[in-house]
């Protein structure tokens, strides 16, 4: 449902849904007319009202025709090739070229943040930096540049200057000049309607931390800017939303398993997870090992006793009852193929039949106790 909800905040405003969705404006009440002889609009929520109330309102995006860009894309080498042509392309601009470098941050609260600093001849004119609230890096690094962009236009020197916008995250500069992404929409295209009015702005990716003087003092504004109050009125952007309807569901899920996950899953410190866990990685032999010895749900003496198995063999060919943990203690699985149990017996098992099942897995495969040893019939 969450993940249904973010995709009817990025719904056209025009489409049959967002209609649908839509809040109801207030009824105007007249004080000159009873009420009861006016109507009142009373607005049902519906099961898809509901699924859109579950996230908070954001900006709706505005469909848009693909907006296709032939010139030579951003990136063209690795992050360390890339970082050396800029290096060497940079001390061969003209000195009048205005540098524009921005960045964008998320703290670990989750507030973004944005930084610029404009350059000329290798040293800095202007800086800026500021706090978005509930985004994402992708809408920092837009705003970033879109911020920096426009305190380069305040400058005297700007309209007859060339000027390139530098920025490290290859999603954002795409859409700076290419098609606009559907979260922040509304700051690419101001940015690209600023860059064409001007006639002499371009778009240019660099590599993130690789010790480019203009892109480091930029991070460090853009992490400075995620300390700063929020701006008033601030809403959340579709990326934002669309994050909180992943991590929403997992955060649910973990909540849920730490009361619900069975006490021996708990000792083996197991968790759990929405995608696919590596053990369904294993063949369907090797898994069916694993998860009788978890479950102590298998050819296991006293799983046999209890559901009164008169035909099962309850012993390994060594003598020993079979249990969930034998294989670690079996006499007759050679010397070199034994696990060892340190720093203590327990938590060694623990640890095998739990994160580290493979050494479980390769325990049972090199010394072929389930098919030699402790065969089941």
């Amino acid at each position: 449902q969450l993940r249904f909800a973010a995709r009817l905040k990025s719904l056209d405003k025009d489409h049959p849904l967002a209609h649908r969705t839509a809040q109801i404006p207030e009824p105007t009440i007249h004080r000159s007319i009873k009420r009861k002889y006016q109507q009142q609009h009373s607005q049902f929520r519906t099961r898809l009202r509901r699924t859109n109330q579950l996230l908070p309102a954001c900006e709706r995006p505005t469909l848009l025709a693909p907006r296709l860009d032939q010139r030579i894309p951003l990136q063209t080498a690795p992050k360390e090739e890339s970082a050396a042509e800029f290096n060497s392309w940079l001390r061969q601009v003209p000195p009048s070229t205005l540098m524009v470098y921005s960045d964008g941050s998320l703290s670990a609260e989750g507030i973004a943040g944005y930084g610029y600093t404009v350059h000329q001849q290798n040293s800095p004119i202007t800086t800026g930096s500021g706090c978005i609230g509930p985004a994402e890096v992708f809408d920092a690094e837009a705003i970033g540049a879109l911020e920096g962009l426009r305190a380069v236009l305040k400058l005297a020197q700007a309209p007859a200057q060339r000027i390139i916008v530098c920025l490290d995250n290859l999603a954002a500069a795409t859409c700076l000049h290419g098609t606009a992404s559907d979260s922040s929409q509304a700051v690419f295209l101001e940015f690209q309607a600023l860059a064409a009015t001007h006639g002499a702005t371009h778009v240019r990716w660099i590599p993130g931390h690789t010790s480019i003087p203009g892109n480091e003092q930029a991070d460090a504004l853009a992490k400075m800017g995620c300390t700063l109050p929020e701006p008033p009125d601030v809403i959340p952007t579709l990326a934002y939303l669309r994050r909180i309807a992943r991590q929403r569901p997992k955060a649910a899920f973990e909540l849920w398993w730490q009361d619900a996950a069975p006490e021996r899953y708990k000792k083996l410190k197991l968790t759990a997870t929405t995608k696919c866990p590596p053990e369904l990685r294993l063949p369907r032999h090797a898994l069916h090992h694993l998860l009788a010895a978890r479950t102590q749900h298998g050819d296991f003496a006293d799983y046999h006793e209890r559901f009164n198995h008169p035909d099962a063999r309850l012993t390994c060919s060594c003598g020993r009852r079979k249990s969930p943990t034998h294989i670690f203690y079996c006499r007759k699985i050679p010397p070199q193929h034994r696990l060892r149990l340190v720093p203590s017996p327990e938590s060694a098992i623990s640890r095998a039949l739990g994160c580290d099942f493979t050494r479980y897995i390769e325990l049972g495969a090199s010394s072929s106790f389930f098919g030699k040893i402790c065969r089941r019939h």
